[in-house]
């Protein structure tokens, strides 16, 4: 039985209505119980029984944030941009260019940076200065966009302003039945997706073992997904050996699974509106002057929903566009790792993939349970602040590791997996049981359902990966070889194209609203001149690994958390 069947024979029993209800209520209405009432370690039975069966209610809500955009395009499918057109592409008068999602209606705290703006976000949900992109950006970007994707409207997500009259009365039917339809549609994405998760699973569990286990004691990171979508973006622009050996890292026969793998993604991981900002975008920067494949440039933008802006490689005004639009697109969360981009002049393409993520806990840690503690890293101990709280909670345990889930509102969780004592965060990494676990889930063996006294630190990481020799390591070595690679289906009249660079950053924040998380993947093709009755203390206080997942079962970031300031 897949993952996605465990889950729905797992709540076939839960009523829709009711389930809404709970979540209107403690989500909409904006009830919020008194903090004072919620220290850890309280066993208010009661409330426990109270509060296991709204879980079970609450659990068909884990799954309602991602359908608001579906996989066409709309007609005619793409708007031209007002740059220049090379030969192949198509210019026109000019739309202005996408600046990302605003942040979902149920996320909390301060003016959070969302994608579009250019603030650096803070840690969590909270977010810094950050908001929609200036109007010079825009500019700037609209100077050399010369295809713009505009991604298709779907059903909204039900606003409970929406069903308020001018007295401040609900129409709790009418927002039921909103709801039922929004759950409904975003239903048909997750089955889509979770038809693809098996295929993906190897891909993930490659790349976490060559990019997540090292020697030296670090904190590092990275988003599956991206990369995934990167690597399929990047396989388009190749032929022969080329694209076979990347077709064997995304563990696929052929290019028309991945397009088909990530249309699903794409539409079940990508979310405006509601209670979780989920935005995936794509982009190719192209060298002014040069003639590209018409036919593959269209299908970038058809499948992945990459635009297109051409400019003078190796100028700075071009470089400070692409630095633009990916903090537009990653919520300013990685502003330093955009800033060290650069463009070489002997460049003819750059290929950009970026997700960005916020979400809530469904169960939220209280600040006033946030307590310092002692963190136990490989160079010695630190003091650092763990946020605190006790409740019903499933209890995973593997050969070596014990995991808990902490459910994001509306969208999958945080998989917190703890090393036993003696054990390092890279041999668990290594077995590849607790990538088995995410992909069970709900059909794990070894799984009870006991008090949880959680206590976990609060932390703030962020990776920048150099992916040359990672993907080599992992067997995808021609397209870094000017004499081996094959770009033909990007441009027929060269032969002297090679992937120059490719880097990868990603950064994830923890705190007690939630978590938000970003990352990008650059790649540069170069012409070829330059390269319950048991109750469980599962404290995080030793290195620990770390998985967010989509509602479809998506590993949207992974890593590990070795120090923490």
């Amino acid at each position: 039985m897949s993952r996605g069947s465990k889950w729905r024979e797992h709540m076939k029993n839960s009523d829709l209505c009711s389930a809404m209800n709970e979540v209107d209520e403690k989500y909409i209405l904006g009830e919020e119980p008194d903090r004072r009432k919620r220290q850890a370690g309280k066993k208010r039975w009661a409330v426990i029984g109270a509060a296991a069966a709204a879980c079970a209610c609450l659990a068909v809500g884990a799954a309602v944030w991602h359908s608001r955009h579906s996989l066409s395009l709309m007609e005619p499918g793409l708007t031209q941009g007002g740059g220049q057109a090379g030969p192949g592409i198509t210019g026109g008068s000019g739309s202005q260019p996408g600046g990302g999602g605003q942040a979902g209606s149920g996320n909390t705290g301060d003016s959070g940076s969302q994608p579009g703006g250019g603030g650096q976000a803070g840690p969590g949900i909270t977010g810094g200065s950050g908001s929609q992109p200036e109007e010079t950006d825009a500019e700037l970007l609209k100077d050399y966009a010369i295809v713009q994707v505009r991604y298709p409207e779907s059903l909204s997500f039900p606003e409970k302003a929406d069903f308020t009259d001018i007295s401040g009365n609900v129409d709790f039917e009418a927002f039921n039945e909103a709801m039922g339809a929004y759950l409904a549609e975003w239903g048909e994405h997750i089955r889509a997706s979770e038809h693809y998760q098996g295929s993906l699973y190897p891909f993930y569990g490659k790349t976490m073992k060559q990019l997540l286990v090292r020697e030296e004691a670090v904190n590092r990171a990275y988003s599956p997904l991206n990369l995934y979508i990167a690597l399929s973006m990047l396989a388009e622009l190749t032929d022969g050996e080329s694209r076979e050996q990347l077709l064997a890292l995304l563990d696929a026969q052929e290019i028309g699974s991945v397009r088909e793998s990530v249309s699903a993604l794409w539409s079940a991981n990508y979310s405006e509106g509601g209670y979780v900002t989920s935005t995936l975008a794509n982009s190719l920067w192209l060298r002014q002057g040069e003639s590209f494949v018409p036919e593959t440039m269209q299908r970038l933008a058809d499948v992945y929903h990459a635009s297109s802006f051409q400019g003078d490689m190796g100028s700075e005004e071009f470089a400070e566009a692409l630095r633009t639009w990916v903090n537009a697109q990653t919520g300013g969360m990685l502003q330093e790792q955009a800033g060290a981009l650069r463009m070489d002049e002997n460049t003819v393409l750059e290929l950009v993939s970026t997700v960005y993520f916020r979400a809530q806990w469904k169960e939220r840690f209280y600040e006033d349970n946030t307590a310092p503690g002692t963190f136990h890293a490989a160079e010695g101990d630190m003091i650092c602040d763990f946020m605190h709280r006790s409740g019903i909670q499933n209890y995973y345990r593997g050969d070596n590791f014990s995991a808990v889930c902490c459910d994001l509102t509306m969208s999958g969780g945080v998989w917190l997996f703890l090393p036993d004592e003696g054990v390092s965060v890279n041999e668990v990494i290594g077995r590849g049981e607790a990538l088995h676990l995410l992909e069970e889930n709900y059909g794990w063996e070894n799984r009870k359902t006991v008090v949880m006294n959680l206590a976990m630190p609060k932390f703030d990481i962020v990776s920048d990966i150099d992916l040359v020799e990672e993907l080599k390591a992992m067997g995808v070595t021609d397209i870094f070889d000017v004499q081996s690679a094959d770009f033909s289906p990007m441009q027929k009249d060269k032969e002297s194209l090679f992937v120059g660079e490719a880097k990868h950053a990603a950064r994830v924040s923890v705190d007690e609203k939630g978590c938000s998380a970003a990352a990008f993947t650059v790649m540069a093709v170069n012409d070829g001149i330059i390269l319950a009755p048991d109750e469980i203390d599962f404290t995080l206080d030793r290195p620990f690994l770390f998985a967010i997942t989509g509602a479809d079962g998506s590993v949207l970031f992974a890593g590990v958390v070795e120090t923490v300031e």
